[in-house]
């Protein structure tokens, strides 16, 4: 929205919830952010038709010309309204298989929204794959957009807040986790790798970021495993790149992505991520070996310690990575490379 608007299109955001902190970032920014809720619950049909005839009522009333909607609910509702309004729409569609995962795939809205879109942008070629052999969605309608990055709105990093961090857990090998404590980010198997490396003689501590319903099971999982010394769940914080930079790997099991930006940040921060092979775009930018490392999902314990184990006492080569990662993140996401690929849709509309 900021490059749009660095561009001198008028913007504006609507929003369905609330937009705490986004709106007034947006506001101040020259981009005009609106929110329209509908109270109560946030699904059903009296829900959508509420916010379908706002949208449709809101794009004509402000000469809208192009849509970009986000995320499941608001695609619902822009598929439909794009047949009563002038402006030319894009649902970004931000997942691969978590409609099958989570059991909503087959949701009315969901059919409805796949089948009424006329255009949509995935931000992996694994998410448009997906979608043409398992959704049977026409090619025709799916458009492959990497996610856009400025990175200079990230904070600078405080280099004494980097070795405070990295003193606090004084381990010779400090890992990283971040991500929502959920069943398919499958945080558990990071646990299991710190004691498989314990096992392996290493000195060996992890830092887990994020908040998520598995917080107690995965406490429960450290106790079983004796690991209170050496994983440490703390949550939620506001400053993940000093986290990065003080660690060794950025370990990342999930299989839910469609485009990580954990894996994105720890490019940013040169730091090596291993990853699942398979799994959403990290093979269009991630070279085994090379820019990081790509395991088997079914046996990622037992290779990533093997990775792991093998660099141990390589640290020049796990900074070249870290570096390679570093270049490749900049060149595929960073949003001066990506916004040709919006520049053309505009412009065609």
């Amino acid at each position: 929205m900021l490059a749009f608007r660095k561009q001198k299109h008028n913007v504006i955001c609507l929003s369905q919830q609330e937009g705490f902190l986004i709106n007034d970032f947006l506001n101040a920014n020259g981009v005009k952010a609106l929110s329209y809720v509908v109270p109560g619950a946030r699904s059903g049909w009296w829900y959508y038709f509420r916010h379908l005839i706002f949208f449709v009522k809101f794009c004509w009333k402000n000469n809208i010309h192009v849509v970009y909607s986000h995320l499941e609910p608001a695609n619902f509702v822009a598929s439909l309204g794009q047949y009563f309004i002038k402006a030319t729409t894009y649902l970004c569609r931000h997942h691969v298989d978590e409609g099958r995962l989570y059991k909503f795939d087959k949701d009315i809205y969901y059919y409805f929204t796949y089948l009424f879109a006329r255009k949509v942008i995935v931000v992996s070629n694994r998410a448009k794959e997906y979608m043409i052999n398992y959704e049977r969605i026409s090619e025709k309608k799916i458009l492959h957009i990497n996610l856009s990055y400025d990175f200079t709105l990230y904070p600078k990093v405080n280099e004494q807040n980097v070795r405070s961090v990295r003193d606090q857990y004084g381990a010779e090998l400090l890992l990283l986790t971040a991500c929502r404590l959920t069943k398919y980010k499958r945080p558990e198997v990071a646990i299991q790798l710190v004691k498989e490396l314990s096992d392996r003689g290493l000195n060996v501590k992890m830092i887990m970021l994020g908040k998520g319903e598995m917080f107690d099971e995965l406490l429960s999982q450290i106790n079983e495993l004796n690991l209170r010394d050496k994983v440490f769940l703390i949550g939620y914080v506001d400053n993940v790149l000093e986290y990065m930079q003080a660690a060794d790997y950025l370990i990342h099991p999930s299989v839910l992505d469609s485009s990580c930006v954990t894996v994105k940040e720890a490019g940013l921060s040169q730091l090596p991520a291993i990853v699942c092979r398979g799994i959403g775009d990290f093979e269009d930018y991630i070279i085994d070996e090379k820019n990081g490392f790509l395991v088997d999902a079914e046996r990622f314990v037992e290779m990533a310690a093997d990775v792991i184990v093998r660099y141990h006492s390589e640290k020049l080569h796990r900074e070249k990575i870290g570096t390679n990662l570093k270049k490749s993140v900049l060149d595929l996401f960073n949003i001066d490379n990506v916004m040709a690929h919006y520049d053309l849709l505009n412009r065609v509309s």
